[in-house]
């Protein structure tokens, strides 16, 4: 604002500022909103191997917290308390590496066949463990509840 300028021009700058400011206001929160919103349509649609790579890839994390809590068919919950799977799941073998192979969808149900490349512990007969490095093929089930893919897993 200038000095000595009129008192009426002075409030009309200030409103157009503030006007200027809400705006981008407006503008900055429809961005993030249709991000959010981007996000969990894209967790909604993912395709069964999409959802079978992410099992994966955390189970070679060995972040089992994750695979409970966002891939584990939501109908298992009631059955299998959170720490009784976790505990179960602190001695498995080390994933190296992972391919899913197939995918195939009827319906509601999939199934999923990868090979790992993993590292699993064999007691030695002396006494201790070695480590036995091996490809496996590993089977799995999966389930689709209300338009998303869980993996099926025993207790």
């Amino acid at each position: 604002m200038r000095r000595g300028a009129p008192v009426v021009q002075s409030v009309a700058a200030g409103q157009a500022a503030g006007a200027r400011v809400a705006l981008a206001v407006l503008l900055g929160m429809a961005i993030a909103t249709s991000g959010c919103q981007a996000a969990s349509e894209k967790e909604a649609t993912e395709s069964l191997k999409e959802r079978a790579q992410s099992y994966l890839a955390l189970k070679q994390k060995r972040d089992w917290a994750a695979i409970y809590d966002g891939l584990l068919d939501p109908e298992l919950h009631s059955k299998l308390a959170r720490d009784v799977f976790l505990r179960r799941r602190s001695a498995a073998f080390d994933v190296l590496g992972f391919t899913v192979v197939s995918t195939n969808e009827e319906g509601e149900t999939g199934k999923v066949v990868a090979k790992v490349d993993a590292m699993i512990p064999v007691l030695n007969p002396r006494g201790g463990t070695t480590m036995l490095h091996k490809e496996l093929e590993e089977p799995q089930q999966w389930v689709a509840r209300g338009g998303r893919w869980y993996i099926q897993l025993e207790s």
